[in-house]
C-alpha cells in the first residue's frame, strides 16, 4: 500500500514495548513522511511479574509509571507526540478476565474519533493471551459498518511471541522497508530498558537486527518488517 500525508495510521498494541518490536521501523518511516499515527496500549505491560495475591501496590505503581515513561522515550524517537499515545491501563497477561464487549469499545472509541485509514495491530495466532485478545477486539471494532475511512488492516509479529507459536507460525505476505530507520527502531527498543536482553533472547539487539535483515532478504532489501495483510480496500 501507498501511503500519503492523507492517511492516518492506529497502531493497537497489548503492552507498552509490542509498538517497537512489531512496526518500530514502519512508524519511524510513516512519522518521517508526515502520516498522523496513533498509538493505544490496551494493558499496562508489569502486573503479570507481580505475586497479585501479596503486591506491593506502591511498587507496581512504580513500574507502570516507569514502562509509560519508557513508551514516551521510545516513540518520541520514531516522531510520535505524546498526545498521540494512549494507555487504557488494563491488567497485564489477563486481558481474558476483562469483558470483551469493553475492549471492543475502547478500540471503536478510538476509531471513531481518529478515523485511521490504516490499523496494526497483533498477528492472531501468538502465544501471549494479550496478543491473542486484542486481535480479536480489533477484529470485533473492525466490523465495516459505518468504518469505510479504514482501509487496511496489517498484523505484526513480536519476538519471544510470535515465532514461539510452532504449531502456527507467523504467515507474512508484505514486507516495509525499514532499511534507514533500523537505528532508530533499535535506539526505540534501548529505551524499554528492562525489555532489551542479551542475546540470544528474542528481545536482544542483535535478534531484532537478525529478524529485519532476513525478513529484507525475502524481498530483496537490506532491512525490513514484515506483516500480514488481513484486509484491504481499494
Amino acid at each position: 500500500m501507498h501511503f500519503d500525508k492523507t492517511d492516518k495510521v492506529l497502531i493497537v498494541a497489548a503492552h507498552p514495548d509490542d509498538e517497537i518490536l512489531g512496526c518500530g521501523g514502519t512508524i519511524s518511516s510513516l512519522s518521517k513522511k508526515g502520516i498522523n499515527i496513533r498509538v493505544v496500549f490496551l494493558s499496562e505491560g508489569v502486573s503479570s511479574r507481580f505475586d497479585l495475591d501479596n503486591v506491593d501496590e506502591r511498587k507496581l505503581k512504580e513500574e507502570i509509571k516507569n514502562r509509560r515513561n519508557n513508551s514516551l522515550k521510545a516513540l518520541k524517537i520514531l516522531g510520535v507526540k505524546n498526545q498521540n499515545i494512549f494507555y487504557e491501563g488494563q491488567p497485564c497477561c489477563m486481558l481474558d478476565t476483562v469483558p470483551k464487549l469493553t475492549l471492543t469499545k475502547i478500540i471503536e472509541k478510538h476509531i471513531f474519533d481518529f478515523k485511521p485509514s490504516v490499523i496494526f495491530t497483533h498477528y492472531m495466532k501468538d502465544v501471549n493471551i494479550d496478543h491473542n485478545i486484542t486481535f480479536d477486539s480489533v477484529l470485533a471494532a473492525t466490523r465495516p459498518c459505518k468504518k469505510k475511512f479504514i482501509k487496511s488492516i496489517y498484523l505484526f509479529e513480536i519476538l519471544s511471541s510470535t515465532e514461539w507459536n510452532y504449531n502456527a507460525p507467523f504467515q507474512a505476505n508484505c514486507f516495509f522497508d525499514i532499511s534507514k530507520h533500523i537505528n532508530k527502531k533499535i535506539s526505540a527498543m534501548k529505551a524499554y530498558k528492562k525489555e532489551l536482553k542479551p542475546p540470544p533472547h528474542p528481545r536482544s539487539e542483535k535478534v531484532i537486527k537478525a529478524l529485519a535483515i532476513y525478513r529484507g532478504a525475502q524481498v530483496e532489501l537490506n532491512f525490513a518488517e514484515a506483516f500480514y495483510l488481513l484486509r484491504t480496500q481499494t
